[in-house]
């Protein structure tokens, strides 16, 4: 199947779900836009058994798209650029402790509890899924999508800036954490020959990825930067900043650096100097308005994929209940990661802190911690993934959108109403 048809396929689709969502529907496109790909891929499964000639070619087309290639190597390093230049860099400095901590131990400590958790529940309904396996998936449901979360901000002042910061945050950081993790237990659990993998080994390669990233990322963000200094031009602001996120992700996978920090610092980069007045009103104007709708058109896209890649999955009663299991427990878990770790850091070492959780602040995070198609995809990525543990992951993702995604705007107005 061409890539054009695949293309044209999936503009298709996400034209036709946005325009019935934004003329009769009238619900919030991520959950619209995941729901009906959802119905159409149900829809395609059971005609293809009852008509097999006349939708085989369709099942071909829907169902052709290679989710992990397009997620992972296409579009998330435009996906980051775009978000990371929303950013605020002064406030985000300001919370910069607290982002690190989400980003790294709660990581961590989110991976570790999911694990054990879903390995506890496993273990007492008799499924085949060792220790390890529910590791792995602690790792990969561990990165947040804050598209969610950044929709409902923009209907709502009621939340404090530094909890949005936080969160937007965090999203962007904690992605490029979850993927190393899981590299080094795949590495760990699952060694291929001659690549088995040492704790040292593992620490000096996460040290250069994040610090070549760290580099790498200023160094396009600075190239861009001066470059966006000297023109006045729609056409050329859009085309440089696509190369610097394009070129710069791409070149980061060949330095062996982590492309989403690079992706990150660079968009952090040019977005802090485009809010300083440093580019004329052309450039700015020409930067938030393309990267603004960028980043909506290429959301519609991944939350449509996240549907269809229903087609490629097997499921059964069993699988699907785990997983609906599993969302409650990755909210403890994420909850515990976020609240009882700062809980302990300001009663033991006496910081006089903001602190990270109040009980609202921790709740707030916890459920705006919407799991998304990276989480899929690094699935995917896993050549020995056990098909249970591919199963249960997509079921976590598409219940963790149209759950928390459509019931987050109640939550957050329950908990910072201006009674409160």
């Amino acid at each position: 199947m061409g890539y054009h048809n695949l293309f044209i396929s999936l503009v298709t689709v996400t034209t036709l779900m946005s325009y019935i969502n934004y003329r009769y529907i009238k619900i919030p496109k991520t959950i619209f836009l995941t729901v009906s790909s959802i119905l159409i891929s149900i829809t395609v499964s059971i005609m293809v058994k009852l008509m097999p000639h006349q939708f085989r070619e369709l099942y071909a087309l829907l169902s052709g798209v290679n989710f992990r290639t397009t997620i992972l190597d296409v579009m998330l390093g435009y996906l980051l650029f775009a978000g990371s230049l929303r950013i605020d860099a002064v406030n985000l400095k300001k919370e910069l402790g607290h982002v690190s901590y989400l980003a790294s131990i709660g990581v961590l400590l989110s991976t570790l509890i999911s694990g054990t958790l879903l390995w506890l529940i496993t273990y007492y309904v008799n499924i085949d899924l060792t220790y390890q396996d529910c590791l792995i998936f602690g790792a990969l449901i561990s990165p947040t999508d804050a598209i969610a979360v950044i929709a409902v901000f923009k209907t709502t002042k009621s939340v404090p800036p530094h909890i949005q910061t936080r969160v937007t945050g965090e999203s962007l950081f904690n992605d490029a954490a979850g993927i190393m993790l899981l590299v080094a237990l795949t590495q760990i659990f699952y060694p291929t020959s001659g690549n088995a993998a040492s704790f040292m080994g593992i620490t000096i390669s996460f040290i250069q990825e994040i610090v070549g990233a760290l580099v790498w990322g200023y160094i396009v963000g600075r190239i861009a930067t001066e470059i966006l200094k000297r023109v006045s031009d729609n056409e050329l602001t859009i085309l440089v900043t696509i190369t610097a996120s394009g070129l710069g992700y791409a070149i980061a996978g060949q330095l062996h650096v982590s492309p989403i920090i690079t992706m990150v610092i660079a968009g952090l980069y040019v977005g802090g100097h485009s809010r300083s007045n440093e580019f004329s009103k052309v450039t700015t104007s020409a930067l938030s308005n393309f990267w603004e709708l960028a980043d909506d058109i290429l959301n519609g896209f991944m939350f449509v994929l996240i549907g269809l890649e229903m087609l490629t999955i097997n499921f059964n009663t069993t699988f699907i209940i785990i997983g609906l299991v599993s969302l409650p427990v990755i909210f403890i878990a994420r909850y515990i990661s976020i609240y009882i770790p700062d809980m302990i850091l300001i009663k033991f070492f006496k910081k006089n802190l903001r602190s990270l959780s109040s009980m609202k602040e921790g709740i707030l995070m916890s459920w705006g911690g919407v799991r998304g198609g990276i989480s899929i995809a690094l699935a995917w990525s896993i050549f020995s993934i056990s098909p249970i543990l591919l199963s249960i992951t997509y079921v976590v993702v598409v219940a963790s959108i149209l759950i928390q995604g459509s019931t987050l705007k109640f939550v957050t107005e329950k908990l910072f109403n201006k009674k409160s």
